[in-house]
């Protein structure tokens, strides 16, 4: 009787569901059925007419991709199997590339958020605002982020030609870089040698390991004495979003880190717990810090636990959710807007730092690094 009531139940869960399911495309026919009518028949037309034959796999990526692309964002990407592989390698600290994070600049250009510390694109010369003008030959203009994020990629030891415009020389310049399975830490640290109570920590990337690195240097640092610290971002594309945020909570003694909000208006906050680090603190940022620094120094800056050196941030205030898809493909797409814990929208806007400071394209000079140690020897001054 028992497994009777089961079975029966099952019976009706599945019919609930298949009446969902043909309900839902009922409703989709009863309000698109000019638009749905036309994709059967082109989806019909280029499998069994087109010259080039192509496969049906082909055309319903293709379909999927369309989709995506229709959205007009730039970062809501449809990433098949082996892309979705390697974004699960970059956020554990491995990839293969030339090492650069690129988006959206004015007018959908694809442009250099910014080179990975040690790359072979940093070597190369490539820096943060280059615009690519051209990829192996092949003009970038009309391209996606994606496409062009397409061309780059390669297996290690292949070579990529990149031409890029810099705007402080107007002018294009060519590279001819060779790609390279890059794992790399994504924190470093040191003594300043001017001041032994002041010590560096550099983010160059946000992982899943960013926290844990990051903590680690820091109580290094403060086993060694430290009374100040320097928390530099510069350059800095982001990654990770839960690590940023981790990296909050181990700095602040509760507060709001970060407000996130989605297309209806529902909003979701992360607060820090107690027991945060109260020690004076400098953060360094330029146009190369993006998303998940922005983060950081958002809520930094917002609480005055830290003043800000350098230069206007990015300025990418938006939150990609991944989302896996059978047969091993995932859907990244842009589900939210971020706000800094005083409510500010820094998306194309950006971060303006407290002193800002810029390094001369001329110079070896760091004018940024010497501006934040003063401010951070101020503050230990009392």
């Amino acid at each position: 009787m028992r497994n009777r009531n089961i079975f029966q139940g099952l019976i009706c869960f599945f019919a609930i569901i298949g009446f969902v399911f043909v309900g839902g495309l009922g409703y989709l026919f009863a309000t698109n059925h000019y638009n749905l009518g036309s994709l059967v028949k082109v989806f019909w037309l280029t499998e069994t007419r087109a010259l080039e034959n192509p496969t049906t796999s082909s055309l319903i990526q293709g379909s999927i991709k369309g989709m995506v692309n229709a959205l007009g964002d730039p970062y809501s990407n449809y990433m098949p199997r082996d892309e979705y592989e390697e974004l699960g390698y970059r956020l554990q600290g491995s990839f293969n590339g030339v090492g650069i994070v690129v988006g959206a600049g004015e007018d959908n250009q694809v442009t250099v958020v910014a080179p990975i510390k040690d790359s072979p694109a940093a070597k190369a010369g490539i820096r943060s605002g280059d615009i690519i003008t051209a990829i192996n030959g092949e003009s970038t203009q009309g391209l996606t982020v994606d496409d062009a994020v397409k061309l780059i990629r390669g297996e290690a030891g292949t070579q990529v030609e990149i031409r890029v415009y810099r705007e402080s020389i107007k002018d294009e310049l060519d590279f001819k870089i060779i790609r390279q399975n890059i794992t790399v830490d994504s924190v470093d640290s040191e003594i300043t040698r001017s001041d032994p109570d002041i010590g560096c920590i550099q983010i160059t990337h946000f992982t899943m390991k960013t926290p844990s690195e990051f903590s680690k240097h820091l109580n290094s640092l403060i086993k060694e004495g430290v009374r100040g610290v320097i928390i530099d971002l510069r350059q800095n594309p982001g990654g990770d979003f839960n690590a940023a945020v981790e990296i909050a909570d181990v700095i602040m003694d509760r507060g709001d880190i970060v407000k996130i909000v989605n297309r209806n208006g529902r909003a979701r906050v992360y607060e820090a717990s107690s027991g945060g680090l109260d020690i004076p603190m400098v953060v360094l940022i330029n146009q190369g810090s993006a998303s998940s620094s922005e983060i950081l120094a958002g809520a930094l800056k917002d609480h005055k636990i830290a003043t800000l050196v350098g230069e206007k941030s990015y300025g990418k205030g938006l939150v990609q959710t991944v989302y896996p898809l059978p047969g091993g493909a995932a859907l990244l797409l842009t589900t939210d807007k971020y706000y800094t814990p005083n409510d500010v929208d820094i998306n194309e806007v950006g971060i303006i730092p407290d002193y800002v400071v810029k390094n001369p394209d001329d110079s070896s000079s760091d004018a940024q690094m010497k501006k934040a140690l003063q401010v951070l020897k101020e503050k230990l001054r009392g």
